[in-house]
């Protein structure tokens, strides 16, 4: 028995107005301060009709566990009944996680697809709107929120099919500002999910529809909103949350593990993260026959020639976007080398590992993270 889980999706232009049918005395607005100043925060708020709206601000990128916990004890303390995630994925890991723990206090990392949250005392007190403002993380229509633990210097990814939000709304206007920096980013960030959902061993036919009509959006519009195409924003927008539906309901691989990994570790964007691995591991996933099926179905889907020619059309891409296509364009040489180690122990114990088609153990992390540093052809 499986499940195909989304959120009521508002989509369109004046999409953002669907809040005032919204009935909610007392509203938890989650969002980071740039966002304040952009005055993205002030359009969201005109529309709501609560007597009460409290406005978290401190989301930070690759948010920490202890901002998600602040943010709890404010839902909490208000005793929220609506919560409005604005922002990118950072954000709205944060709304997610909060949501869950106004209601349960419990460490972070204990809430898994396994925990039975309703045994612990969650209700759903509150209902959760996600409203998206990169487009690429898909965190407004997932179950898994990314934190950092700031000590370790790691990722966690607790999960819960309840954390999924009730409502995301993808209205055009709060992406049509995006710099280009942050549209190559979360761009290659959509991407890389679509593709791992396809290819994950969880994938199934709800997932795959989803995942392969994202594929097919990305690599026709993702350079054109680089280049500020506002048609090709709106339909970017579309392609974010379609590959959140579809790997949200099958799971990424490796390529997350990677990225986890290296972004905790360096303080690089998460997008930027899994798009420099994407065409590394998807040359690991050539290398196995069952793998290659697979990617050479999905090629012929799009228009392609084989799996060969998939990895091709992503480096492609990725230079066209100004994407780093090689690690030794991120981080220099000795600072790398000297925390792989830790790095891959990382990876390895990262939980996309287990939903890769092909798994690789430690010293095939470690060659990855090496061919990919010296952007050499993965040859095993």
């Amino acid at each position: 028995m499986w499940w195909f889980i989304a959120p009521k999706t508002v989509f369109g232009d004046d999409a953002i107005e669907h809040l005032q049918n919204e009935r909610a005395e007392r509203v938890l607005l989650v969002t980071d301060r740039s966002l304040v100043e952009l005055g993205y925060v002030e359009e969201v708020k005109k529309y709501l009709k609560a007597e009460r709206i409290e406005v978290f601000d401190e989301v930070e990128p690759e948010p920490s566990i202890e901002t998600a916990l602040k943010c709890s004890k404010v839902a909490r303390e208000m005793d929220a009944e609506l919560i409005i995630a604005l922002g990118g994925g950072s954000v709205m890991d944060v709304g997610k996680m909060a949501r869950i723990l106004m209601e349960v206090d419990v460490d972070p990392e204990v809430v898994t697809p396994f925990t039975d949250l309703y045994q612990l005392g969650f209700r759903r007190k509150a209902r959760l709107i996600s409203i998206p403002t990169t487009s690429g993380t898909g965190a407004d229509a997932t179950w898994a929120m990314v934190l950092t633990d700031n000590k370790e210097r790691r990722k966690v990814l607790p999960a819960h099919r309840d954390a999924i939000p009730d409502i995301t709304i993808l209205d055009y206007r709060f992406v049509e500002k995006m710099p280009q920096k942050l549209v190559a980013g979360t761009g290659m960030d959509a991407l890389t999910h679509a593709i791992e959902g396809a290819v994950s061993p969880w994938k199934n036919d709800f997932s795959d529809a989803m995942c392969e009509k994202a594929i097919v959006l990305i690599f026709e519009y993702l350079e054109k909103s680089y280049q500020g195409d506002k048609e090709a924003r709106a339909r970017m927008h579309h392609a974010a949350t379609m590959a959140g539906m579809g790997f949200g309901n099958s799971q990424v691989g490796a390529v997350h593990s990677l990225g986890h990994a290296f972004g905790a570790y360096f303080k690089v964007h998460h997008g930027i993260c899994v798009g420099v691995f994407l065409p590394y591991v998807l040359q690991f996933y050539l290398n196995d026959e069952s793998s290659r099926s697979t990617l050479d179905y999905l090629a012929k889907r799009i228009g392609m020639e084989n799996g060969e020619s998939i990895v091709e059309r992503v480096l492609e891409l990725m230079a066209n976007i100004s994407i780093p296509t090689r690690v030794s364009e991120i981080v220099g040489e000795n600072e790398y080398f000297g925390a792989l180690d830790s790095v891959c122990n990382h990876a390895i114990n990262d939980a996309c590992i287990i939903t890769s088609p092909r798994c690789p153990g430690f010293d095939e992390v470690r060659k990855l993270y090496e061919y990919a540093f010296y952007g050499k052809k993965v040859d095993f």
